[in-house]
């Protein structure tokens, strides 16, 4: 198997720390459910790390960190947003924290955890909408999101596909994701749809369907 990045060494007390303050912050700071999704996250994509030769440590890391500020309320966000010098459109804070939790909790988790490996950053600042050409671990995030076994059945995403889908081929697995979410959204009345979806499908489409 090869490791496909070594950016960050963590060793394993490091891991184990930090793993366990991203824990005690989201018992104390999120609903008991969004815990337990976080946690089924870290395990999905350490599942798809092994699967597709990433490693599987920084894998679960960048899973316990990816909801870390979805806890916050739109005052504490706009705190963050100036400090970090964050970009976001109105849209974007319209929504509360649907959108911008991704990008404020990238900062946050380099900051009150110590995690400054570039693509574990990344990962948690694109998990919510994708990008064109994201990297495994952005990937890796982005799927195990969706397909976490604690997912409601009636996602706007076909989960019972996806969960099979996404170890048979992890670009497939974006797209059809991404396709799932922006077609739903079409469905919805005067409905913000963030550029960057767009953008990530197109881009997936265009890879798989277009050649």
């Amino acid at each position: 198997m090869i490791i496909t990045n070594k950016t960050m060494n963590l060793d394993i007390a490091q891991f184990t720390k930090t793993i366990r303050d991203a824990d005690e912050f989201a018992r104390l700071h999120v609903s008991a459910h969004r815990v337990l999704h976080i946690r089924d996250v870290a395990i999905e994509s350490r599942r798809l790390a092994i699967r597709y030769g990433y490693d599987p440590r920084k894998a679960y890391l960048a899973g316990y960190l990816h909801d870390c500020t979805k806890g916050f309320g739109m005052e504490e966000n706009r705190k963050y947003i100036d400090k970090y010098g964050i970009e976001v459109t109105e849209e974007e804070l319209s929504l509360g924290n649907n959108l911008v939790h991704s990008k404020v909790g990238a900062f946050f988790a380099k900051e009150h955890f110590g995690v400054d490996d570039p693509e574990i950053f990344d990962a948690i600042y694109y998990h919510t909408v994708g990008r064109p050409g994201m990297t495994l671990l952005e990937k890796i995030l982005y799927t195990a999101d969706y397909i976490e076994p604690g997912r409601d059945m009636n996602s706007a995403v076909p989960l019972k596909k996806l969960r099979s889908l996404a170890y048979e081929d992890l670009d497939r697995a974006v797209y059809e994701i991404t396709f799932s979410i922006v077609e739903y959204l079409k469905t919805l009345k005067d409905t913000y749809i963030c550029p960057e979806s767009l953008k990530t499908f197109e881009y997936y489409d265009k890879l798989l369907n277009r050649k």
